[in-house]
């Protein structure tokens, strides 16, 4: 049984009972009850009622507002108090329910910052791996980070949630650590790559994969950094996977990495001007790219020439 009704309950029968038993002797005594004692016996009980209403929502207001407090933190708002002003025992569990969700808050706020804080010791770390890797071949150095940034633009250009940007920036920036194993003199190689060579560059990305892959907080990365070259047409690689069945992040990171890699000078060919990679970049949608992540690069790359413009003015 709830305890507002209960309360209700036992403070009316208290209230009323000498009421009721002064009635009942003096029905027991065949004494005759006038209009006025009647009166007397009604405006008691109705007294009671009220009282034992009052009495019962004097309890149980402070109570409920413990009870709402608490499924205020059990949902995660830390830092809720609850408005009690007894000075009972009712007051001092108030007074204790705020300062513990006052404690909670400020724990709370103290977790945020240190998991903030190393979540951007791991991204410091990730972006000097990156860096070690765009140095092995002068053409590309900051290419990781520049992919990961047009990564994540993309994403927020289709409305992504907070999880899967954070994977768009660990896979962008990682996306090539497979080239770890790939010796330089290829990587700056500016004739045609022979069948082994190319075998060996075509597979940085299941490299890159089984490096990051035993990295608990990377393992959203890992379906970027294993399938950036897989192709929406299923002439990409490592898997040759096709359509949908190439993981989002990957449509992605392949999106921003052929973008930078096209406006980029390479050993094998000069960089593009943005106004000559955009016509290119047309042809590749539904056969390299994803239609609509193509259709989201492309709004990205207006609103950041734009703010050039504008910038510029």
């Amino acid at each position: 049984m709830r305890l507002q009704p209960t309360l209700l309950l036992l403070v009316a029968c208290a209230s009323a009972a000498p009421t009721a038993l002064a009635v009942a002797l003096l029905v027991r005594r065949d004494a005759p009850l006038d209009a006025g004692s009647i009166a007397a016996a009604a405006g008691s009980l109705v007294l009671a009622a009220a009282l034992s209403a009052i009495v019962a929502r004097r309890i149980t207001r402070p109570v409920g507002e413990c009870v709402r407090g608490a499924l205020e933190i059990a949902r995660g708002r830390f830092g809720r108090e609850v408005e009690v002003s007894a000075g009972s025992e009712l007051g001092d569990l108030a007074y204790t329910f705020n300062h513990m969700s006052r404690e909670l808050a400020r724990y709370d706020a103290e977790n945020r910052r240190l998991i903030h804080d190393l979540e951007a010791g791991y991204l410091d770390t990730l972006r000097s791996l990156a860096s070690a890797i765009d140095a092995k071949d002068p053409y590309t150095r900051g290419h990781s980070e520049r992919v990961a940034e047009l990564a994540v633009e993309i994403g927020r250009e289709l409305g992504l949630p907070q999880a899967t940007l954070a994977a768009l920036v660990y896979g962008g920036i990682l996306h090539d650590i497979g080239k770890i194993g790939v010796p330089d003199a290829i990587l700056a190689k500016r004739e045609a790559l022979s069948d082994d060579e190319r075998a060996l560059v075509e597979g940085h990305p299941e490299t890159g994969a089984e490096i990051v892959a035993g990295v608990e907080f990377l393992r959203a990365a890992v379906p970027a950094i294993r399938g950036h070259h897989e192709r929406w047409d299923g002439d990409g690689y490592p898997d040759r996977l096709r359509g949908e069945d190439i993981p989002l992040v990957a449509r992605i990171v392949s999106a921003a990495d052929t973008w930078d890699a096209c406006t980029s000078s390479r050993p094998y060919q000069a960089a593009l001007a943005e106004r000559d990679a955009l016509p290119m970049l047309a042809e590749l949608r539904g056969t390299q790219f994803d239609p609509a992540i193509h259709d989201a690069l492309v709004a990205v790359l207006q609103r950041r020439a734009a703010a050039r413009t504008s910038s510029a003015a």
